[in-house]
């Protein structure tokens, strides 16, 4: 697995794949997270699961750990 920091909506993730991952991807992938507060440690201590995030035309499943999001495309 690869790593790279990535800076998004004024925040610094690291983002983790296996596949590559073209930028409109991961600008996606962040947005929906934030839209679903995915970095908030209240929401991170509540969910355990991992979230399921369909994009044009790829899927990916996606686990987050504080600023780490982890990213496997489907």
């Amino acid at each position: 697995m690869d790593s790279i920091p990535f800076l998004h909506a004024g925040q610094v993730f690291t983002i983790i794949y296996e596949d590559d991952l073209a930028f409109a991807e991961v600008r996606g992938i962040l947005d929906y997270l934030l839209s679903q507060e995915a970095f908030s440690l209240h929401v991170q201590q509540a969910r355990r699961e991992s979230y399921l995030i369909d994009l044009e035309d790829s899927s990916f499943q996606v686990w987050v750990s504080e600023m780490d999001v982890v990213v496997q495309k489907q």
